[in-house]
């Protein structure tokens, strides 16, 4: 079967998603203060917003994409595992090399004399590491290449929004800025989109996969 052919990004409901996601965002970034976007998205919360996010935050974590693609290898699954594990490398480098040459403070450190920022369990919001957010560029990339190997629409939409609710939770628990998820989104969306790609012609796939 030419894997290509069915599971083409074009053909993918996620990557039409994140299409909307860069036009939407660029005309956030362009026409809001980044001041005035963090506290519109910061202080719509709610108790079981802050239970919620509290906890789903956590799927961004790097542990959790490093330890599905190994589960993944286990379970036979040996390609989507391999492109799991590429992926996540590739934008976890991007991330540390963009968090060390250029330095943007957190939330908490910008509105240093501030003390209106909602935060859950009195998290840490200090730091000069806040671009691009981490977690959201783990969750993009995990949910991205997920999405991008599977052909089930449904499933496709579901994956993109729990990447979108991961990267919407850093700015409600006050970690990160608007334009710092976007950025993290982007890079986890092309890397996983890079890897697909540079496999693309070597079968990476079967019906079993």
């Amino acid at each position: 079967m030419n894997y290509w052919k069915y599971h083409h990004p074009r053909y993918n409901v996620f990557v039409w998603l994140m299409a909307l996601l860069a036009i939407t965002g660029a005309v956030l970034l362009y026409y809001i203060h980044k001041d005035t976007l963090f506290w519109q998205l910061n202080q719509r919360h709610s108790y079981p917003g802050d239970l919620f996010f509290a906890y789903f935050t956590h799927v961004g974590d790097g542990l959790v994409m490093l330890a599905l693609g190994v589960v993944l290898l286990g379970l036979g699954k040996r390609k989507l595992g391999v492109m799991l594990l590429l992926s996540f490398l590739l934008s976890g480098l991007f991330v540390q090399v963009s968090k060390k040459y250029m330095p943007e403070p957190r939330p908490g450190r910008y509105f240093s004399k501030i003390n209106t920022i909602h935060k859950v369990h009195d998290m840490p919001l200090t730091g000069n590491n806040s671009f691009p957010s981490g977690h959201t560029t783990t969750a993009f990339a995990m949910f991205s290449m997920l999405a991008l190997t599977n052909r089930y629409k449904r499933w496709q939409i579901g994956y993109f929004i729990s990447a979108l609710l991961v990267g919407y939770s850093r700015i409600y628990l006050g970690h990160h800025f608007f334009k710092d998820v976007y950025a993290g989104a982007f890079v986890g969306f092309l890397s996983s989109l890079f890897i697909l790609w540079s496999f693309r012609n070597k079968m990476l796939f079967n019906d079993r996969d």
